[in-house]
């Protein structure tokens, strides 16, 4: 017999974590405007109504910062436009349609309980 210790192979796949949804307490889904601003942890969304559901994107187009509140849908709601340089991003991932180099982040949104919930988009 022996005394040695068999180590266990190493892990080859990291564990993925989602983020956690958070309340978007600062907006009414029933009495609300979309865009509707809100708030997920430190970073300030607009929040878009799309067809029967919700999707969140950052506050300012990611090309100069420039508000996206009124921002043009298109594609049938799945993809948004900046209004200031026509730059096109998919609500789906926030990858860039027309401008390489850029990307749009964008938030999960859901209605759960008569209140709205966001967490980050993997």
């Amino acid at each position: 017999m022996s005394d040695q210790t068999i180590a266990p192979e190493p892990q080859s796949a990291e564990a993925v974590v989602e983020p956690a949804w958070q309340l978007l307490d600062d907006v009414n889904p029933a009495t609300a405007e979309f865009p509707a601003l809100a708030r997920v942890g430190d970073e300030r969304i607009l929040v878009f109504k799309i067809g029967d559901g919700f999707r969140g994107v950052e506050r300012g187009c990611p090309h100069q910062q420039r508000s996206l509140h009124d921002a043009f849908l298109q594609g049938n709601e799945t993809m948004i436009r900046c209004r200031w340089h026509n730059y096109v991003f998919r609500l789906r991932d926030g990858k860039s349609v027309n401008c390489p180099g850029f990307k749009l982040k964008v938030f999960d949104v859901k209605l759960e309980n008569g209140a709205l919930l966001a967490r980050r988009a993997a």
